[in-house]
């Protein structure tokens, strides 16, 4: 695989994962928090931001739960790629 290539996925991997990071943060402010801090109760669906609750109905609960598990993928990769992608084009030793 060619260098040039090799680059560009490394990028498009990296902005990728930051993307959807911040996608997440957006909407995890519109919605008034997440599903991974939030919780159930007699069939309530809440999401949880800094000690703050927000009902949701369950479609928007599952939704946050699985993007936030999306970030445990994303942004581990992003990280990577990102510093692949830089030791390359810097050509440094580590």
């Amino acid at each position: 695989m060619s260098e040039d290539i090799k680059l560009k996925i490394y990028r498009i991997v990296y902005l990728g994962g930051m993307v959807n990071f911040f996608i997440f943060v957006s909407i995890a402010l519109g919605l008034g928090g997440d599903a991974i801090n939030g919780n159930i109760e007699n069939g309530h669906y809440f999401l949880r931001s800094h000690g703050h609750f927000t009902e949701v109905t369950s479609s928007i609960f599952i939704y946050s739960k699985w993007h936030a598990y999306s970030l445990f993928v994303t942004h581990p990769l992003a990280m990577l790629f990102g510093y692949l992608y830089h030791k390359k084009k810097s050509k440094a030793p580590f």
